[in-house]
C-alpha cells in the first residue's frame, strides 16, 4: 500500500508539473481606420515564459477557425500562436478588402498580443505564415511592414491580385475579389496598383522568407511569386528561401490547409527552427534607402500613406539618423495624395 501512495503522489506531482495549454481570443480594432471588433484565436503553452509569436493567416475569404490546427500543433511545439479572421471574415467586423486594410489589421492583432501577454511573447521575435490568401498577406508583410518580423512565410501566395485575376487560377475568388473591391482590375486601376508587391519587393527588411508550393500548383500560380522573388534578389535581398516539391516526391506541398493535406504539417520542420532561434540583432532597415509604398508602409521608425491606403503607390527615398527620420516622395506620377509620419505603431517593439 504504501508503494501505491508513493507512486500516486509522484503522479500527482508530474501531473501538476505540466504547463498547462492556454486558449484565448483576442479583441482588438483597427488602428488605421476604426474598424472593430476584430478577433484572434491565441493559444500557447501558459508557462510564464516567453516566447516567439506566430501568426497564421487563413486563406482567402476564409476564417481562423480554418487554421485551428495550425494553432493547435505549432503552440505545443513552443510558440505563441495568433490566428486573427481578417476584417469581413469569421466574427471579424468591418469590410473586408482583399490584401488593402486588411493587412494592416495584421500589425494590430501583433500588438494586442504583445500588449495583453507581456509575460508570455518574447516582442523582439515575431513571424508571419500563411496559406493562399494568407500566403498573399504574409507576402503583402514583406513589402509594407519590412522590419516588423524576423520570419515571413508564404505557402502558395499572392503577391499581385490583377495578376492573379488575369490567371483565372480561382474564378470564384475573382468574383468575390470584384464584389470586394468594386470591379475588375481594367475598371479599378489603382486599387490594384496598391495590391501589385511585386514593384515593392526590394523593400528590403532585415527578416528572412520563405516560400513553399508545390510544382503542379494551379490555383495561385507561382510565377508571381516568383516576379516578386527575383524583384528582391536584383534589390540585394539574400534571406530568401523556396521550397517547391515536385509531383515525384514523397511529400507535397499541394495547395491546402493542413487539415485537408497533412503533409503540410511536415513544413513546419521548414520554418520553427529559426523562428525559435531568438534573434542576436534588433530587426532595423538599413539607415537609407528608397522604398515602394502599395497604398502604405510602416517601419518601426515611420510610415508612409498613399491616399487612405487602399489606392496607388509611390516611392520615397528615407534615411534615419540622431536628427530623426527624412521621407521624400521621389516618384508620384499620378499625383497620389501622400501623407508621411515620423513617428510609427511599432517604434516601442525591441
Amino acid at each position: 500500500m504504501r508503494t501505491v501512495v508513493v507512486l500516486l503522489v509522484f503522479a500527482g506531482v508530474a501531473a501538476a508539473a505540466e504547463p498547462a495549454v492556454k486558449k484565448d481570443v483576442l479583441t482588438y480594432a483597427s488602428s488605421a481606420d476604426g474598424a472593430k471588433p476584430l478577433y484572434a484565436d491565441v493559444e500557447y503553452v501558459a508557462d510564464g515564459k516567453k516566447k516567439p509569436l506566430l501568426v497564421v493567416m487563413h486563406g482567402y475569404r476564409g476564417s481562423r477557425k480554418a487554421v485551428a490546427l495550425d494553432v493547435t500543433e505549432l503552440a505545443a511545439r513552443g510558440v505563441f500562436a495568433v490566428a486573427p479572421d481578417m476584417r469581413g471574415c469569421g466574427d471579424s467586423g468591418g469590410k473586408w478588402d482583399s490584401g488593402g486594410l486588411d493587412v494592416h489589421d495584421i500589425l494590430d492583432a501583433v500588438l494586442a498580443a504583445v500588449k495583453k501577454y507581456p509575460q508570455e511573447i518574447d516582442a523582439g521575435n515575431l513571424n508571419i505564415v500563411g496559406y493562399s490568401g494568407g500566403g498573399g498577406n504574409a507576402i503583402a508583410c514583406m513589402a509594407r511592414f519590412p522590419d516588423l518580423f524576423r520570419n515571413y512565410v508564404s505557402f502558395f501566395g499572392i503577391s499581385d491580385y490583377a495578376g492573379w485575376h488575369a490567371s483565372k487560377g480561382r474564378v470564384d475568388c475573382n468574383a468575390w475579389m470584384e464584389k470586394a473591391l468594386g470591379g475588375p482590375p481594367a475598371k479599378l486601376p489603382a486599387e490594384f496598383e496598391s495590391r501589385n508587391m511585386i514593384p515593392a519587393a526590394g523593400n528590403v527588411g532585415p527578416g528572412h522568407w520563405r516560400f513553399v508550393w508545390d510544382e503542379k500548383e494551379t490555383m495561385c500560380p507561382p510565377d508571381m511569386v516568383e516576379a516578386f522573388i527575383a524583384g528582391a534578389k536584383a534589390a540585394g535581398k539574400k534571406e530568401i528561401e523556396t521550397h517547391v516539391s515536385k509531383a515525384t516526391d514523397t511529400v507535397r506541398w499541394v495547395h491546402n490547409y493542413r487539415t485537408g493535406n497533412r503533409d503540410l504539417t511536415k513544413a513546419d520542420d521548414l520554418f520553427l527552427p529559426a523562428v525559435m532561434t531568438p534573434g542576436a540583432h534588433k530587426l532595423r532597415m538599413p539607415a537609407k534607402g528608397k522604398l515602394v509604398v502599395p497604398g502604405y508602409v510602416v517601419t518601426r521608425d515611420f510610415q508612409v500613406w498613399v491616399e487612405d491606403g487602399t489606392r496607388g503607390s509611390v516611392v520615397v527615398e528615407y534615411e534615419t539618423g540622431l536628427g530623426g527620420p527624412k521621407v521624400n516622395v521621389v516618384s508620384n506620377p499620378k499625383k497620389y495624395k501622400v501623407r508621411v509620419e515620423t513617428t510609427s505603431p511599432l517604434k516601442d517593439l525591441p
